[in-house]
């Protein structure tokens, strides 16, 4: 994905970019779908669930 996302760094506890390279995955059984990468800012591994498509 080429677009920046916004997540929740819980080290510096605001609302943060994820550095280039966030991937999407899927979490686990119940095929929820996440954007994994990690702060612009300290580098702490970030996750942001993305809402399900009905």
């Amino acid at each position: 994905m080429a677009a920046q996302v916004e997540g929740y760094c819980v080290k510096c506890k605001e609302k943060r970019m994820m550095k280039e390279g966030a991937e999407e995955v899927d979490m686990g059984k119940a095929g929820r779908k996440a954007m994994k990468g990690s702060c612009s800012t300290c580098g702490t591994g970030m996750y942001k669930i993305l809402p399900s498509k009905k």
